[in-house]
């Protein structure tokens, strides 16, 4: 594709900036429960979630591997613990090859360097923050109880952002959906998982950022 008019690179966190998805998945089953047993079904149900706010991700645990309905105040109970053991497991996560030189790069190039999540914002600049990607960004933007595609909506209205001239990198196929939603040009990032098996219409997938980079940009980055 041409990529001449690129001017926002807008990046999911997880799984592209940050090599978080195990951790993450961990974490949510501590969030349900001690039991190893579930917390190993919960762990595997969750990596299949990919490019899901927290919310849908809490409820369609519950539903399918868990079994039952919430009980009074429990999805508030499952998001507050999520929220404690998640913010852990980001700390601890390391960042994904490269990623710290692609935005570098960008930022040499004059292009907008944007971080979205489905991650509360004040968590994730925390943890943006400890992984020294703050000044590597230009703007970081948080998720809640909302679907992705409603974020990446929302941002590129308010900032009045043209979406032929954005790149979107995520590793979901719900990253995928929020971009046809948004009509801005994907990057798909798959270390092997096999995630975009059967969808088109998107560049890659890719690796990592570093891959992304050398082959739409022609970047000249080592390898970690």
């Amino acid at each position: 594709m041409d990529i001449s008019g690129i001017e926002v690179c807008i990046f999911d966190v997880n799984g592209v900036l940050i090599d978080s998805n195990a951790a993450n998945a961990a974490a949510m089953a501590r969030a349900f429960t001690d039991d190893p047993a579930i917390q190993e079904r919960v762990a595997e149900f969750y990596l299949e979630l990919t490019g899901i706010d927290r919310g849908e991700k809490i409820r369609l645990i519950q539903r399918h591997v868990i079994g039952k309905p919430f009980g009074e105040r429990e999805f508030d109970l499952r998001w507050a613990n999520f929220g404690r053991f998640g913010r852990l497991s980001m700390f601890e996560a390391p960042p994904t090859r490269g990623s710290r030189e692609v935005l570098a790069e960008l930022g040499a190039r004059k292009i907008r360097r944007i971080a979205l999540s489905n991650t509360p914002v004040v968590e994730l600049q925390e943890v943006l923050t400890a992984h020294r990607f703050d000044s590597l960004l230009d703007l970081v933007r948080g998720g809640g109880d909302w679907p992705k595609r409603e974020s990446l909506v929302r941002l590129l209205r308010e900032l009045h952002l043209d979406a032929n001239r954005c790149f979107f990198v995520g590793d979901g196929k719900g990253d995928l959906a929020a971009a046809r939603y948004a009509d801005v040009s994907f990057a798909a990032i798959d270390p092997g998982r096999g995630e975009f098996e059967g969808e088109d219409g998107f560049s890659g997938p890719y690796r990592d950022l570093i891959d992304w980079g050398r082959e739409t940009f022609g970047f000249r980055l080592q390898s970690n």
